[in-house]
């Protein structure tokens, strides 16, 4: 009988603890913590250039003429900082925004997009790639580097 009980309340208490973590609101990362690799950033300019974003964005990605925001620069990160990587990797992928979505950059690919657009705005490189998991870039604040 002791036995059932001790049971029971190993139980009730193993899905208290697993609530209340569940509960708790994930780690806010920053940008300035080294969110991306140096590959990953590589393999972001080779994306940046097989879409053409120069095109539109200038070909230092400093805006372009008919007013394509910049991607590199002051403005850029004023109208970022605060923000979320994941709504940064939303925006990615409705680009080139001229085309349709079938040739737009995809979901996978916008952590590549954002590991070389943080690395030319001066953000320092991690160990770790950027996923393409929304929940994870959820909790990554874009800052001032």
């Amino acid at each position: 009988m002791k036995s059932k009980i001790i049971i029971g309340l190993l139980a009730i208490l193993g899905i208290a603890a697993s609530l209340g973590y569940a509960g708790r609101p994930a780690q806010t990362r920053k940008t300035v913590d080294g969110v991306y690799t140096v590959a990953q950033a590589d393999r972001g300019a080779k994306i940046v250039e097989d879409w053409g974003c120069r095109r539109c964005h200038g070909p230092q990605l400093e805006g372009g003429l008919d007013e394509e925001p910049q991607l590199v620069g002051e403005e850029f990160l004023t109208a970022w900082s605060g923000r979320k990587l994941e709504e940064l990797a939303e925006k990615i992928t409705t680009m080139p925004a001229d085309q349709v979505p079938q040739y737009q950059v995809k979901p996978a690919a916008a952590p590549d997009v954002i590991a070389y657009l943080l690395r030319v705005n001066g953000y320092a490189p991690g160990n770790a790639d950027l996923p393409a998991d929304a929940s994870v870039l959820r909790t990554i604040e874009i800052v001032h580097p």
